[in-house]
């Protein structure tokens, strides 16, 4: 029989060991969240556009890695206003843009950079929501690293297509509108989810199909299949703006559509634009209802009237 001195001995070194078993596991699973966060924040605050995609590539890989997810407890955000963008392409005012046909070499190139530059928006803009908003489920925040990854692929297909035409991004002028609508929502989550992902990306699936249109006419079939893909996908991400909104409005006990036509008009101030995509739109989650008050709200149909 063991001496009681050498049960304890054992019983102290088999408590060790699972005690440090336990702890190892659970660093292995939870340490890397901070590492997810921290890449976040350096895509967002990087200038350049190979960090920008190269964090982006390790957040998607580290929250997907493992089912668990633990957020940080006290993590600091910086202020959106440090977030950092390519010193090219220079941003102009929209109206300042040069306007080509798309039919000509030089209207081709425009029109694919500037699609390229709202692809790299869309890459910040995904990357903020996760960043900047604090205590939601852990699928929020893969689901926006999701589209963030989706962005990015899109991005590189178009700055490959860009080199056939000896382009590269950078090279025109493009606008900031998609970020200014991320700095007017960056304390409101409410907002966010209703103007970016349901308004914003949401206008993708109204204009693509008539764009895809062009392209099979001219038969410009590279530039056609890239948009394919782009408009598949922004279809889910929209449908994620829905699912988010739908979450946080019951969290608060208040319904959808208002507080998405509430944003909507408060911020965009009447610059409801037409015309709407509705089986898409349907697919993303908006209600028959939200497509009829979109229809109202159509600046378009206001002049016409």
């Amino acid at each position: 029989m063991y001496s009681l001195i050498a049960l304890i001995i054992i019983y102290k070194r088999l408590s060790k060991y699972t005690t440090d078993t336990i702890k190892s596991a659970f660093r292995q699973e939870y340490l890397f969240m901070p590492d997810f966060f921290n890449s976040l924040e350096n895509a967002l605050l990087s200038s350049s556009v190979n960090e920008t995609i190269e964090m982006t590539r390790q957040a998607f890989e580290l929250c997907h890695q493992n089912s668990s997810f633990i957020e940080p407890v006290n993590r600091i955000i910086k202020p959106i206003d440090l977030v950092r963008f390519p010193d090219k392409p220079i941003c102009v005012a929209p109206r300042d843009l040069p306007r080509r046909r798309l039919g000509t070499e030089a209207g081709k190139r425009s029109f694919i950079h500037a699609i390229a530059h709202i692809e790299f928006n869309a890459i910040k803009l995904a990357l903020d929501i996760a960043y900047r908003f604090k205590g939601m489920p852990a699928q929020f925040y893969k689901d926006w690293v999701y589209v963030a990854n989706d962005e990015c692929k899109h991005f590189q297909l178009l700055c490959n297509h860009l080199a056939t035409y000896d382009c590269q991004y950078g090279d025109n002028p493009s606008h900031d509108g998609l970020w200014s609508m991320a700095v007017k929502t960056d304390d409101n989550l409410l907002a966010r989810l209703s103007l970016v992902p349901r308004y914003l990306e949401a206008r993708g699936l109204d204009v693509t199909p008539a764009m895809l249109e062009k392209l099979y006419t001219q038969k410009d079939m590279d530039t056609a299949a890239i948009l394919e893909i782009i408009l598949e996908d922004e279809v889910t991400h929209v449908e994620f703006g829905t699912k988010w909104l739908d979450f946080v409005c019951e969290n608060e006990g208040v319904e959808r559509e208002d507080v998405f036509f509430e944003h909507v008009e408060r911020l965009l101030k009447g610059q409801i634009l037409g015309p709407f995509n509705k089986p898409l739109r349907l697919r993303a989650g908006f209600t028959p209802s939200e497509l009829l008050e979109l229809e109202r709200l159509d600046k378009r149909k206001l002049k016409q009237t």
